[in-house]
């Protein structure tokens, strides 16, 4: 149990595994993607056009690496607490809608082992370009959920 808190309690150490998994989630779908073409005897092409499960997922691993380099970026090199927040709070429930839960769940553990869990909304009025930014990869998650949902159905 002691070995758990202070897993949780590190703060950094989640947050560098958070961003590890997205950046090599996309890397470990490509091999998977790569290993089908090789197994069986089909192209990219092929596959995609066969399966649009396999094509939505790989934007949406493509939009992973994204996501992971705006929040290592806003976290690292900005320090915008409320904003990094405010991304870190749709990131989980974007990646649970999307089905990512190993990503979702160390998205959670930061959340729990931040210390200062709440968003002033009034200091987000000056980064315009960043909650576009948010908006922006918003809109494309929800996309691929939507079209996710759709396959499924």
């Amino acid at each position: 149990m002691d070995k758990i808190r202070r897993f949780v309690g590190n703060e950094t150490k989640i947050f560098n595994i958070m961003i590890a998994l997205f950046f090599l989630v996309p890397v470990f779908y490509m091999i998977y993607l790569c290993v089908i073409v090789a197994i069986y005897p089909t192209s990219f092409k092929e596959l995609f056009s066969s399966s649009p499960f396999a094509a939505v997922m790989l934007i949406a691993s493509c939009l992973d690496l994204l996501m992971g380099y705006y929040l290592y970026h806003l976290k690292v090199h900005l320090n915008h607490h409320d904003l990094f927040m405010l991304a870190i709070y749709l990131s989980a429930l974007l990646q649970l809608l999307l089905g990512n839960l190993l990503i979702a769940f160390f998205i959670v553990l930061l959340i729990l082992s931040s210390s200062n869990k709440k968003i002033k909304l009034s200091n987000l009025r000056n980064d315009a370009s960043y909650l576009s930014m948010l908006g922006a990869f918003l809109v494309m998650y929800m996309f691929c959920d939507f079209v996710l949902l759709k396959l499924m159905i």
